[in-house]
């Protein structure tokens, strides 16, 4: 059997009556808005879930509240089509499931005084033309794989500290304008068909040994 249980309930205080009303921005300066609303002008503040910020001559929705002011709550027309999005304090978007996606015609642009910060598990970026100017880039990593039909590097300094390196290319082509040093405990040049060394001065120096070892040596 289905008991019924009558509870209490407590005098609760009388709700905040509140009127809404349409006009038009008057004035707009540093968050403070002065909207006229038939004969009348009204000092409003943009309400928290308002994002959108008002400008002079936007018809808006305003909320009255007595003993709290006035709001704006939405803007219900505008001549421009610019529109502007203005928050104080922190914004948190949160999806607990689903995708979030940005869609622009003419182009997205993410501006920061300090840092922009991307943390994911896969980052993709997909692009016909790329352009990245860096004053310090720091990279730390596992691996890299790139495939490069062609790349072009213009550097004043140019440092690389790796443990191996290892590269396969058909041809290569080095023009050093001045001087060329190789410091190694060990070197080994292997060509299949022709070495050739050219010089004004060629000099050949070794602390033991020099050997010359072919069918055929020619001197002179």
């Amino acid at each position: 059997m289905r008991s019924n249980v009558a509870r209490k309930i407590e005098p609760a205080a009388r709700p905040e009556a509140a009127t809404q009303e349409v006009g038009r921005v008057v004035r707009a300066a540093d968050g403070a808005f002065v909207v006229a609303s038939g004969a009348a002008e009204l000092e409003a503040r943009r309400a928290v879930s308002c994002m959108v910020e008002p400008e002079a001559d936007d018809v808006v929705l305003v909320s009255v509240v007595p003993g709290r002011g006035a709001y704006i709550l939405a803007v219900l027309e505008r001549q421009g089509r610019d529109v502007s999005v203005v928050l104080d304090g922190d914004l948190r978007v949160k999806l607990p499931g689903g995708r979030f996606v940005v869609g622009a015609a003419e182009g997205v642009t993410i501006a920061s005084g300090k840092e922009v910060g991307v943390v994911a598990g896969e980052v993709k970026v997909n692009a016909r033309l790329g352009s990245l100017f860096v004053e310090s880039l720091s990279y730390v990593g596992t691996a890299v794989q790139a495939e490069i039909e062609r790349a072009k590097v213009k550097a004043a300094a140019l440092d690389a500290s790796v443990e191996r390196v290892v590269e396969r290319v058909k041809r290569v082509y080095r023009f050093v304008e001045e001087l060329e040093q190789l410091r190694a405990e060990r070197v080994d040049y292997v060509a299949r068909k022709n070495m050739s060394l050219r010089g004004e001065n060629t000099l050949v120096t070794a602390e033991e040994l020099v050997k010359l070892d072919g069918a055929q040596i020619h001197l002179g």
